[in-house]
């Protein structure tokens, strides 16, 4: 069985518009990643949304062209890009450029895409998604492991075109996957896929450990291969005191989550209006919020119950200042982040699986 890496940090970033102009709101995110990088954080993921103020930057490769000349360490992905609104041929080239661009350093997300508002604006109809997502991830990641797109389609045309780039990592730069189910950490860990999930209450832990089973059967016949990054994600927001937290992360997880059910509520749909409440995302743990000391305790406690080498923080959200962010996230770096790669330290010396 390999060697457990590290525990690992990201940011998950989905360029909700708040109280700046897009331009502002990009520009700051760059710089924001760069500090992020410096402190430590080993991944910076960015969502992809069309139509909707929860993201001024619904191309998330244009952005991340730009953070991968800004950057010389930290890996960088869509998390997730929306595969049936992509065409594959096109898609395939964007991922082989981007990871020529940060040499090597780039994540793919994919995904079937959860708004069938915005599959709409692309004419994909959602009964379709999943099955358009299925195919096209078979093309490109076909494309990618052979330097040439033979694709016999079903919902997609065909395909045979030579790559005129390849990616730099081989077969194909590592995929991540979001979701917080057993059957997604299965399929998952079978594919060598990296896993984010909600922690949920602790509900997301028999994902993560059904995850690493799956991926400990397969390794019985493929020894050697390096543990892919499975772990939790929640908006984190640090304050001076818990109350002072608290507050503030209120009014910026309420106009998060105002620009996050937008296109649901002018579609009439309020199936997933719970997701607003915050003061129930703080007890369930998909939101940490507190002082450093509180938001140490909460995420180590979170590690100490599951097998997890990762941890990605949403830092920056709603009308939350560049300001409060840099400061948001500095003081996870000092904090939370020695606190936490002790507490998975220790967690693999008293011999709790860990992959």
């Amino acid at each position: 069985m390999s060697t457990q890496p590290a525990f690992a940090f990201g940011i998950f970033d989905s360029f909700d518009l708040g109280e700046s102009s897009p331009g502002q709101v990009i520009a700051s995110r760059l710089d924001f990643a760069v500090a992020a990088e410096a402190a430590g954080i080993g991944h910076y993921h960015v969502t992809e949304h069309h139509g909707t103020p929860l993201s001024v930057c619904p191309s998330p490769n244009l952005f991340l062209a730009a953070l991968s000349q800004r950057t010389t360490t930290m890996r960088m992905g869509a998390l997730v890009h929306v595969l049936p609104a992509y065409e594959p041929l096109r898609l395939a080239e964007e991922i082989a450029i981007l990871d020529q661009l940060t040499n090597g350093r780039l994540d793919v997300g994919v995904g079937s895409g959860i708004s069938p508002y915005e599959l709409a604006y692309f004419g994909i109809d959602a009964a379709e998604a999943r099955d358009r997502y299925t195919e096209t991830l078979a093309a490109v990641t076909g494309a990618l492991a052979t330097g040439r797109l033979t694709h016999r389609g079903v919902l997609l045309r065909d395909y045979d075109v030579e790559l005129s780039v390849g990616a730099v990592q081989r077969p194909h730069p590592p995929l991540w996957y979001a979701s917080s189910n057993t059957r997604s950490a299965e399929w998952a860990a079978a594919n060598d896929v990296n896993f984010v999930g909600k922690w949920s209450g602790g509900s997301f832990a028999p994902a993560v450990q059904a995850y690493w089973q799956t991926w400990q059967d397969k390794q019985e016949g493929h020894p050697g291969s390096q543990p892919p990054r499975v772990g939790a994600a929640a908006h984190v927001y640090i304050g001076a005191t818990d109350a002072d937290a608290a507050e503030r992360f209120r009014k910026a997880g309420a106009v998060h989550f105002e620009h996050l059910l937008s296109l649901w509520h002018k579609n009439g749909n309020h199936a997933f209006d719970f997701m607003a409440d915050l003061d129930a995302g703080m007890a369930s743990g998909n939101a940490l919020v507190g002082s450093a000391q509180t938001v140490r305790d909460l995420l180590t406690e979170q590690v100490a119950q599951a097998p997890v080498n990762y941890f990605e923080a949403t830092l920056a959200f709603g009308d939350l200042t560049p300001e409060e962010a840099h400061a948001n996230l500095a003081a996870f770096a000092e904090t939370v982040m020695p606190a936490v790669r002790e507490a998975a330290a220790a967690r693999r010396e008293a011999a709790i699986p860990a992959g």
